[in-house]
């Protein structure tokens, strides 16, 4: 067994799957009614589903994204005009980043494999 898709609700999730795709170099998959799915180009098995609703009371949802230069991956998210917070940890140990999609979803790259 392995984790296939990730779903998160959105009223637009059109707008949510071209955040993605763009911040992160994925591709649309596969496009159902309002039903989006993204994923890497070499991983058709990894899936981020966005489906048309809402957010339900006191859900949260934090997606992870791996890069070995967190610094670096900050910097060219924020010149695409993404909301970043401060690099937290150091790059030899554990090295993290939270920020916000376009519905203002936490995220986070991490060097954390």
């Amino acid at each position: 067994m392995y984790l296939h898709r990730v779903i998160i609700f959105s009223p637009q999730p059109d707008v949510l799957a071209a955040f993605y795709c763009r911040a992160f170099g994925m591709r649309i998959l596969s496009v159902e009614g309002s039903f989006v799915d993204i994923g890497p180009a070499d991983s058709p098995t990894s899936r981020i589903a966005f489906h048309k609703g809402t957010r339900s009371p006191g859900t949260s949802i934090k997606l992870c994204f791996h890069s070995a230069d967190v610094a670096a991956e900050r910097e060219r998210l924020m010149d695409l005009g993404i909301q970043m917070g401060k690099v937290q940890g150091n790059a030899e140990s554990l090295c993290f980043c939270d920020g916000q999609d376009a519905e203002g979803n936490a995220f986070q790259i991490t060097n954390r494999a």
